[in-house]
């Protein structure tokens, strides 16, 4: 799939999840109008609006603040908007956006995006399960979003994330098939990724020696005052 594209539709996910805004985005090769409904009348029918299109990203962020999804070709050209899909798979704790996003990506070729806003979180759903959940202050560096965009890309993004995070390990939801990218770490099955790493390769490679610890947000010291003394 278009990497480009992707990756400009996380920047526009990651915008919306900065501001605590829910959005759904979905990428697709195929036609996959059969999988869903329209629940609005399409006005911009006549004019194929593009996401490379940067004086057409005010409208596009405008119509993910509205119900439904954003379909994207591979090509970065709006198919639909205010879209309702018709199968859904359920993601437990999780609402109905989330099921919607896992339930259209078991598609051949079809990626979901989205953005919460329970909890601010950008995550990634493909072949049918989560395969990333990012924060978005890890997405600062633009680097970091064209990384994953890449990643996420490929065919074999399965072989990259596999297996799925442990729930026990981490305490989070079991469904979990692929990563999590949190402050300067990524957090996958197999142990941790550095996210500088990450971004200098394109490839999650856990390295040894890296631990859970390492990857939880450090609490900020407190300067300690001392008084001066009056002579």
């Amino acid at each position: 799939m278009n990497k480009k594209t992707i990756s400009e539709v996380m920047f526009l996910v990651e915008e919306m999840a900065k501001k605590k805004k829910g959005s759904f985005f979905i990428v697709t090769k195929n036609d996959i109008s059969s999988k869903y409904e329209l629940l609005y009348p399409d006005l911009f029918k006549d004019k194929k609006m593009s996401i490379f299109d940067k004086s057409m990203t005010p409208v596009i962020l405008a119509l993910a603040e509205t119900d439904g999804a954003i379909v994207f070709d591979d090509d970065g050209k709006v198919v639909a908007y205010g879209v309702k899909i018709r199968k859904t798979k359920v993601l437990f704790g999780h609402g109905t956006r989330h099921s919607a996003a896992r339930g259209i990506s078991q598609n051949k070729d079809v990626i979901s995006i989205i953005s919460s806003e329970e909890d601010g979180q950008i995550r990634i759903f493909k072949h049918g399960e989560l395969a990333a959940e990012i924060n978005p202050e890890t997405g600062k560096d633009k680097k970091v979003m064209e990384k994953i965009g890449e990643l996420v890309s490929k065919p074999d993004l399965q072989v990259a994330t596999a297996g799925g995070v442990s729930s026990l390990l981490l305490g989070l939801n079991p469904l979990l098939a692929g990563a999590i990218f949190t402050g300067s770490f990524i957090i996958t099955k197999y142990g941790i990724a550095s996210l500088k790493d990450f971004v200098h390769t394109g490839r999650i490679v856990v390295r040894k020696g890296l631990k859970i610890e390492d990857a939880q947000p450090k609490p900020k010291r407190r300067k300690r005052i001392v008084k001066k003394k009056k002579k």
